[in-house]
């Protein structure tokens, strides 16, 4: 059993130049300051005594032992603060944005950098790590844009639903009320004189004319619908190219498609599209879904660079090929002249659904 520490850590054989590598080996930066007090107690200055290599990029100017943190560091008072904090309690935390006004300290000059910094004090000195937040920001926003997309994506689809359920209403109540006043004014013509007949056959036509536009209204709604499918691709394809500010079409020209396809279709479709946008740097896809004779034919098409067909596919590639070897069905890639590449991915369907 190995030994520990008392607080529970395991203990480490390390010699000084062992742990030297360690720490110059982070990509976080570490600088090791001994601080500099006036003759009232505060902090007024510190001294750089080690640091890492990570700590040596950031900097603008060469760093060397002694370096005074009043005379290097932007808003050095700033940093007292959180240095005189971290001597009176143990540890502060910094939040720093690295922008262009940093230009005369720091080497990030014109780039947006956001640091959190870890003052901490070990016996008498004070140890600043600092660490990039940058792509964790992005990855934030990332996400904070795909929920919104699910969102949106969710809307589109409640507002879809809610327009096939009033359709459904309009056909199920109001043609049939209609009908019912249409045929009851019919029969009314029976006792009535013939000025009044034609007034209320008149009335019929106009009812007859109102049931026929609700029904093309109700053939509309239907035929915009997205099918199920339809609503799959979109939420597999938007978290994909939204960060690349890419757009997607899709031509469903099938009727449905058999649930057990589904799978397949979607692994496809977000393979294909990611490498448009990612490789390919694409900023337009086009899938189109077709039938041709017995077989499914999944056609996507993008404006990117296209594709080298001497060279060897990549594992997305194979993946695709190799699920349509399995169902017995075939995989081709064209490069077209003007640019853009055109997958065409077949496989054999067993029974198409009505």
């Amino acid at each position: 059993m190995s030994e520990v520490t008392s607080s529970g850590y395991p203990v480490v054989s390390l010699n000084r130049d062992e742990l030297v590598n360690i720490l110059d080996g982070l990509s976080d930066y570490i600088g090791v300051h001994e601080v500099v007090f006036d003759e009232f107690g505060s902090i007024v200055d510190a001294h750089l005594v080690w640091w890492n290599n990570a700590y040596e990029k950031i900097r603008n100017k060469q760093v060397i032992v002694g370096q005074s943190m009043a005379e290097t560091y932007f808003e050095p008072w700033t940093a007292f603060a959180y240095v005189t904090e971290a001597w009176d309690t143990g540890r502060s935390l910094q939040l720093f944005e690295m922008t262009s006004n940093t230009r005369d300290k720091y080497r990030e000059a014109g780039t947006e950098v956001c640091l959190l910094v870890n003052w901490q004090r070990v016996g008498d000195y004070i140890v600043e790590a600092g660490g990039d937040l940058s792509e964790y920001i992005v990855m934030q926003k990332l996400l904070l844009d795909q929920k919104s997309l699910v969102a949106i994506a969710s809307k589109k689809r409640a507002l879809a639903i809610e327009r096939q359920r009033i359709a459904h209403n309009l056909h199920d109540s109001v043609i049939q009320q209609l009908y019912a006043t249409s045929l009851g004014l019919s029969m009314a013509t029976r006792d009535v004189d013939e000025e009044t007949a034609i007034k209320i056959g008149n009335s019929i036509d106009a009812i007859a004319n109102v049931i026929d536009g609700i029904r093309r209204e109700i053939l509309d709604v239907e035929s915009k619908s997205p099918s199920s499918l339809m609503v799959q691709l979109e939420d597999v394809l938007l978290p994909i190219v939204s960060p690349a500010e890419a757009e997607f079409e899709i031509f469903e020209l099938i009727p449905r498609l058999n649930d057990e396809f589904f799978p397949h279709v979607r692994a496809v479709c977000s393979e294909a599209t990611s490498n448009a946008v990612r490789h390919g740097q694409a900023n337009k896809v086009w899938i189109s879904l077709e039938r041709k004779g017995d077989n499914l034919h999944l056609i996507i098409s993008d404006n990117g660079s296209g594709i080298d067909p001497h060279a060897p596919l990549r594992n997305g590639l194979n993946n695709m090929r190799q699920r349509a070897q399995s169902m017995g069905g075939t995989m081709t890639i064209e490069t077209r002249d003007g640019g853009g590449t055109v997958l065409d991915w077949a496989v054999p369907h067993p029974g198409w659904a009505s």
